[in-house]
């Protein structure tokens, strides 16, 4: 079977405390784009002869993954063995059927890797959609989401992406947007944008979304102080009153009212002028060229600019996908009239839309 991985973007990404067990409580608006990895999975056959057969320490499922990369896309650090999470994904599907079979998935990628787009967890979710449909549907949206859950964070949001089918009393619409609590697993549905343009510009380097907490951790919750800030210790992080993820949550919300989905408009004025990302801040600061990449993306015409989750990805929202094709046009020559080669950086420029592919 093949099925499209969807990217998404971080409208929205407020870090509002850390908790005792290390991780972080989030509050952020996720939206699909449609730019997507293919992602093929076929179906083995029983490999203990006998139908079905418990899984035990000996016996596992035989799981083969291949990457490719899409153009001149570098995959060559993405693992094929279990540090893969869409092979993780099909190990936790078998597993929790009971069932030592094989299983064969081919990841073509486009997805820029470590770049802040969900590209790992939308190959998990892809995974775990096909498998569930080549097995006869056994699981229905709840039981594919905690699966989901169990892989990564990211995970059960791109499971949304997707019509979580296990039978026709159980049809769930995918959802595009969503506003994320807790470790991004608190997931409530937002109507999503329609008919935007977005560019994208990857910068040549990947950032793990670890190192990323951990440079929040040494600034905000472990005694370092910064510029004048002063130094906080880990139980005086607090959530901030009202995170911009949650107001910008209610403007797609309250679009529900005037159409079924926002339009491009108005809607997404409102949204553009809540953009924010906390991470956007402390990525900038090791790495540099976010906040540069941000101003080009004004310069051309965007609405509004952010870096996605983790980064470095920095994306710039248009009217229309036709806008944001035309300003990719100009936004090389732009950079590097201010001295900046993005040839030479390495930088990946994608055009993609919201809200356009109709699936």
């Amino acid at each position: 079977m093949r099925i499209k991985a969807w990217a998404k973007v971080n409208l929205a990404l407020n870090i509002v405390g850390r908790r005792p067990d290390g991780y972080h409580d989030l509050e952020t608006v996720m939206h699909r784009i449609d730019f997507a990895d293919d992602v093929e999975v076929v179906m083995g056959s029983d490999l203990a002869g006998a139908g079905r057969r418990p899984v035990s320490r000996v016996c596992r499922p035989v799981i083969t993954v291949t990457v490719t990369g899409d153009a001149d896309l570098d995959v060559s650090g993405v693992p094929c063995g279990r540090g893969n999470v869409a092979f993780r994904a099909a190990q936790a599907f078998l597993e929790s059927l009971g069932r030592y079979e094989s299983v064969s998935i081919s990841i073509r990628k486009r997805i820029p890797v470590g770049a802040g787009l969900g590209g790992g967890s939308a190959d998990a979710a892809a995974v775990l959609v096909a498998m569930n449909q080549l097995w006869g549907r056994p699981y229905g949206r709840e039981k594919l989401m905690a699966i989901g859950a169990s892989i990564g964070a990211d995970v059960p949001f791109c499971l949304m992406n997707h019509d979580l089918a296990g039978d026709d009393a159980d049809r769930s619409a995918p959802v595009h947007a969503a506003f994320a609590q807790g470790i991004g697993d608190r997931l409530t549905p937002l109507p999503g944008l329609r008919g935007v343009g977005l560019l994208l510009v990857t910068p040549g380097f990947a950032v793990s979304t670890s190192d990323a907490y951990a440079m929040w951790d040494a600034r905000f919750a472990k005694g370092v102080g910064h510029e004048g800030r002063d130094a906080q210790e880990p139980d005086a992080v607090r959530p901030p009153a009202r995170s911009t993820a949650r107001r910008l949550a209610e403007v797609l919300s309250l679009a529900r009212s005037r159409a079924e989905c926002a339009d491009a408009s108005s809607d997404l004025q409102r949204v553009c002028s809540l953009m924010s990302n906390d991470f956007e801040p402390l990525i900038d600061e090791r790495y540099g060229q976010i906040v540069q990449m941000k101003r080009l993306m004004i310069q051309v015409g965007a609405i509004g600019s952010l870096m996605s989750g983790s980064g470095p990805t920095v994306f710039g929202m248009y009217g229309s996908p036709g806008q944001a094709g035309a300003a990719a046009g100009v936004l090389g020559s732009l950079a590097a009239n201010c001295g900046f080669d993005m040839g030479r950086h390495g930088s990946a420029v994608v055009v993609a839309c919201i809200g356009d592919s109709g699936s």
